[in-house]
């Protein structure tokens, strides 16, 4: 038999059976479009949780001294103890396994003002190596601050993007001047610091607003000049290990040289504490999105062993109505193979049909999601080739292994049974 005609008869056996054949095919239609949209979606979620972390860093550690004393040795009061430059210093020495460190001494909330433009921000004093540590996408033209604005306690500063457009809006802004407003303590005055615009931190920064995390409300200082301006210590500090599996050995070893200084238990976890830990994130995001595609491999997989059910049913239902027209095949001179290709290639041509209509589902829906404004957190889908070729290969393949014992069984039917009406 010609295998052109034999690809139109199959067609047509398709189209003649088109009332079992259809619950079928669109089972199989549904499915793949499920899968491909489910995919799509974690795909576009693991991407935007994956771009949070690294918009703002993926091996570091925002820490807080968090014991209460009065003074530095004295554990049974009740104010905050507060770190200095020299704390910083000792942790670097005596922690081999913290690869880089810097303050992040926080002024919360002070007025900024320039002009008639005023605003809330954050005066935050840190050390050079802070950019090393946390992601810090600089605008054209900016420089970070260096040990030179260190050593000389320079009046510097670098803009967080929100910050900069409140004060300058479209306006230049580097070697321009902003003035802060530090408080002195309870029952000071306060006094005002004139600082110059030395750059400016891109807003690339993917989640909201978080007060510890997020650069765009921040003034970035040198911290030399920040403890000048604002002589009341600091709470926090980021610390990147030199792996992330040194991640706990780390803390151990700054609970010990911070405890031997400040006077606290250094066994006791709750003394240094993580406010953000990228680390820990990022083995987080890990965890749920391989359970997550572990899941939808079993969804794939249950919903092609369902598809494959449904494609031997359907087409042992077609045989067995057929077997009077394959007996008067075979007594008119066709070969057992060409009745055995007539089928199974019957079966694949659903299924392939079947899955391109699928996939074309999935992807008019997965367009209409792009469309529709997404919650927080959540990108719009990604659509990938390879989430689609998978399913429909593996699908083609059960199917085709499906339809082979009624294939085989129809090709073995024997002419004079089938003839006189015989089932298979």
């Amino acid at each position: 038999m010609n295998p052109l005609r034999l690809l139109a008869e199959s067609f047509s056996s398709i189209v003649r059976e088109a009332r079992r054949v259809a619950p079928m095919a669109a089972g199989i239609v549904w499915g793949v479009a499920a899968v491909f949209v489910l995919v799509a979606v974690a795909r576009g979620f693991e991407g935007t949780q994956r771009a949070q972390l690294d918009a703002l860093g993926d091996s570091f550690m925002l820490l807080r001294i968090n014991r209460a004393t009065s003074s530095r040795g004295d554990v049974r009061s009740g104010a905050f103890v507060l770190l200095e430059g020299e704390d910083m210093e000792a942790a670097r020495k005596g922690s081999p396994s913290v690869e880089a460190l810097s303050p992040k001494a926080n002024n919360w909330f002070i007025q900024a003002f320039r002009g008639g433009d005023i605003t809330r921000i954050s005066a935050v004093g840190v050390e050079p190596e802070y950019a090393d540590i946390v992601h810090v996408p600089l605008e054209e033209g900016s420089r970070w601050i260096d040990s030179n604005d260190i050593e000389q306690e320079l009046p510097v500063a670098v803009l967080g993007y929100r910050a900069r457009d409140e004060l300058f809006h479209d306006e230049d802004y580097l070697g321009e001047e902003v003035n802060l407003i530090f408080s002195r303590g309870e029952g000071e005055d306060s006094v005002v610091r004139r600082v110059k615009v030395i750059g400016a931190i891109k807003d690339e920064e993917l989640a909201s607003d978080e007060i510890y995390t997020s650069h765009r409300h921040v003034i970035f200082l040198p911290f030399t000049t920040w403890e000048r301006m604002s002589p009341r210590g600091f709470q926090f500090f980021v610390m990147r290990p030199k792996h992330p599996d040194l991640r706990e050995q780390s803390l151990a070893e700054l609970r010990q040289v911070l405890g031997r200084r400040l006077g606290f238990d250094p066994e006791n976890a709750n003394t240094l504490i993580p406010y953000f830990d990228a680390i820990e994130r990022g083995q987080q995001i890990d965890a749920v999105f391989g359970g997550l595609q572990f899941f939808l491999a079993a969804v794939g997989v249950l919903i092609l062993l369902l598809g494959a059910v449904g494609v031997a049913n359907v087409v042992l239902m077609s045989v067995a109505a057929r077997t009077y027209e394959f007996g008067l095949r075979r007594a008119l001179g066709c070969k057992r193979r060409w009745i055995f290709a007539q089928v199974f290639l019957e079966a694949g041509l659903v299924c392939m049909l079947s899955g391109a209509l699928g996939f074309g589902l999935g992807m008019t829906v997965i367009r209409l999601m792009r469309v529709v404004e997404m919650p927080e957190g959540f990108a719009a889908p990604q659509a990938e080739l390879g989430a689609a070729t998978l399913p429909l290969a593996l699908l083609l393949a059960v199917s085709l292994a499906a339809a082979a014992w009624p294939a085989t069984r129809a090709s073995r039917v024997s002419v004079v049974r089938a003839l006189h009406g015989g089932s298979l």
